[in-house]
Parts: C-alpha cells; structure tokens; sequence
C-alpha cells in the first residue's frame, strides 16, 4: 500500500468576477446599512445614492455605494 498526495485546487477568481459590482435590492441594502427601504428610496430621490435598472426592470443598488453610506462614528457631524 501506497500513500498518495492529495492536491487540492482552489477556484481562482477571473478579473471579471471581481471588475462585476454586486448588486442589492433596497430591502437587501435596508439590512446592510441599518436604514430604512423608504429612508434608501429618499436617498435615491434626491441623487444622494444612485440607483440601477438592472435587467430592464428592476431597480437595484451597488453595493459599493450602500457601503459608501456607512461612515465611521468620529467622522460625523456632532461627535
């Protein structure tokens, strides 16, 4: 009896994985940033975060921009 080796391979990420953004519905987006889909929705109105037709249809949000949002405590106004 013989040992073998086991080679083990990973999945290698190809450059347009990581160039697609990630996109979000507003309720997935309400989870992410702690703020309300009607609070995301006023955003949206009034050009603070951009919003996507995706697939002809419906309306989605990067991400990158729902990230954007989140703002470390001592950087805000009043703190």
């Amino acid at each position: 009896m013989t040992a073998q080796t086991i080679t083990r391979t990973r999945k290698t990420t190809t450059t347009k994985d990581t160039d697609r953004p990630r996109w979000l519905s507003y309720p997935e987006a309400s989870e992410m940033c702690t703020l309300s889909v009607r609070s995301l929705k006023r955003l949206t109105q009034a050009g603070k975060l951009p919003c996507y037709v995706v697939g002809g249809k419906v309306l989605r949000l990067k991400a990158s921009d729902v990230e954007a949002l989140i703002v470390p405590a001592d950087q805000c106004r009043g703190w």
